[in-house]
């Protein structure tokens, strides 16, 4: 069986179904039995969940987290909302809005961000939301057992720099749990877009993901492919690299890639 490439399969019937409208399953997001719906080709982005509007992609990283706490915490987490309050853990989340961080607010230790711009001060606040900068975080070295990030280190310019930034403030074996966009097919890096001397210099033709907090959407500086996982080693990140495919939990696709890093 190839492993990689990962190749661009057809459907299966149960995603072929999916299509046709919705799909039963429980959430791990919000731990609810829910229903998935509309579901679109692009199946990466779409099977919002009806309780808590989880996507396929924000259950992956979901899923993932709840795996690693109950290894972490020797007790089954079925969802987000089975962290145990006393679990005594750090976590930064690098988004401040939609169901994960929704789920993970109240938990003591849990600490979100969101990028305003150059002009603001590492760690300020900006209209009550803490401003952070992923390539000089104002954290101090280890402190927090999780990071979290969905779709954020394509558009970071310098994002092994931002990674090093991770790696510093996690906790020893802590874990960095993370989506990114992700060639599948390729080995190197896809560069876009770089910053030299303030300004952005584009290398391909412009790509902009749609943003929730920007109408005008975010650059994408670079898209990862295997050669990410050869430096997060470097920079003492082994990282693990998972295909998932679990119907019951609405993740579905063959681009249900996410990762896991350990800081060594």
């Amino acid at each position: 069986m190839q492993l990689y490439p990962i190749e661009r399969r057809p459907h299966t019937r149960f995603e072929k179904l999916a299509l046709r409208g919705r799909t039963p399953g429980f959430c791990p997001a919000c731990g609810h039995w829910t229903w998935f719906e509309n579901w679109v080709d692009d199946l990466r982005e779409t099977g919002r969940c009806r309780a808590c509007t989880a996507t396929n992609r924000q259950r992956q990283l979901a899923q993932l987290f709840c795996n690693e706490l109950s290894h972490r915490l020797s007790r089954t987490v079925r969802s987000l909302c089975d962290i145990p309050t006393d679990a005594r853990l750090a976590i930064y989340n690098t988004e401040t809005i939609g169901p994960i961080h929704e789920r993970l607010r109240d938990l003591p230790g849990y600490v979100c961000s969101e990028y305003f711009g150059p002009h603001c001060s590492p760690g300020s606040m900006v209209n009550g939301v803490r401003h952070e900068d992923l390539q000089a975080l104002s954290f101090a070295d280890d402190s927090f057992d999780f990071v979290l990030s969905s779709d954020v280190f394509e558009h970071i310019p310098d994002p092994y720099r931002a990674f090093a930034e991770v790696r510093r403030v996690l906790r020893p074996g802590g874990e960095h749990i993370f989506t990114v966009a992700f060639h599948q097919e390729r080995f190197e890096d896809d560069v876009r877009a770089v910053v030299e001397n303030d300004e952005v210099k584009l290398l391909k033709e412009r790509w902009v993901h749609g943003d929730p907090l920007r109408p005008e959407g975010v650059l994408v500086y670079t898209v990862p492919a295997l050669e990410m996982l050869v430096k997060l080693d470097r920079l003492g990140l082994p990282t693990r690299m998972l295909l998932q495919y679990r119907p019951s939990r609405g993740i579905l696709g063959n681009n249900a890639v996410a990762f896991i890093s350990q800081k060594v």
